[in-house]
This record gives structure tokens, C-alpha cells and sequence, in this order.
């Protein structure tokens, strides 16, 4: 898995430009809010007839990072000792789904890179 596209490396245009995600790393963060439950309720003289109610709600950030290499094109990535020869790596972070059902962490951070301006045009290969 990885993309293929025109990738500009300082000035100079990568037509075919190879970019694998190399490193997917993964954090979960927890913390406590107290939230609005029931809103009050106020009587006709402004007077609270019902206090607000608030909750303690347990919130998680499940948070997805990635650092992929970027070569010229395949052939030269594929090439014998060259897999280390990479002009460029770029990173970026994403909401990891956890559940049961979630895809793999590396195809949830192929699609979060492509929902990005600068990956869009890229085409899976």
C-alpha cells in the first residue's frame, strides 16, 4: 500500500513521486468533563424553579500519528539498498477509530492523509 503522485521537492516536480507510510503510532488520552445535563428552568419572574443538572462524562481522544518516506518514484524505492535513499518524509495526525469494527491503523492513516488538499490527486498503489 502506498500513493503515487506529482510531488514538488523545492521547486522541482515529482511526477510520479512513490510516498509509503512507514510509522503509524498510537495514543489515547482521557479526561473528565462536567456537562449540561438538564438546562434550568426559570419562572415567569426570572426565578430558578429547577436548577441545572450536570454530569461527569468520561471523554477519550484517541489520537493516530504517521511519518511516511517519499522517493522519486517505485522503481528507485524498489531498487536493491536504496530503500533508505528517501529525498523527504512528511507527517501528520489523525482520529484513530478503536472499536471492534475500525479498520487497520495503516489504511485509517492512508485515508486521513488522502482527505488532505495535498494528498487528494494521489492515486493508491
Amino acid at each position: 500500500m502506498a500513493l503515487k503522485g506529482s510531488y514538488n521537492y523545492k521547486g522541482i516536480t515529482l511526477s510520479d513521486a512513490y510516498v509509503k507510510i512507514v510509522s503509524v503510532n498510537y495514543s489515547c488520552n482521557e479526561h473528565t468533563e462536567n456537562r449540561l445535563k438538564t438546562a434550568a428552568v426559570y419562572n415567569s419572574d426570572g426565578s430558578i424553579k429547577t436548577n441545572a443538572v450536570y454530569e461527569d462524562v468520561v471523554v477519550k481522544n484517541t489520537q493516530g500519528n504517521y511519518t511516511a518516506k517519499i522517493w522519486k518514484d517505485k522503481a528507485h524505492r524498489d531498487t536493491v539498498g536504496k530503500y533508505n535513499d528517501d529525498f523527504a518524509s512528511v507527517s501528520g495526525s489523525f482520529v484513530m477509530g478503536v472499536s471492534a469494527t475500525a479498520k487497520n491503523p495503516v489504511v485509517q492513516a492512508y485515508t486521513a492523509m488522502k482527505a488532505e488538499d495535498a494528498w487528494k490527486d494521489y492515486t493508491d498503489v
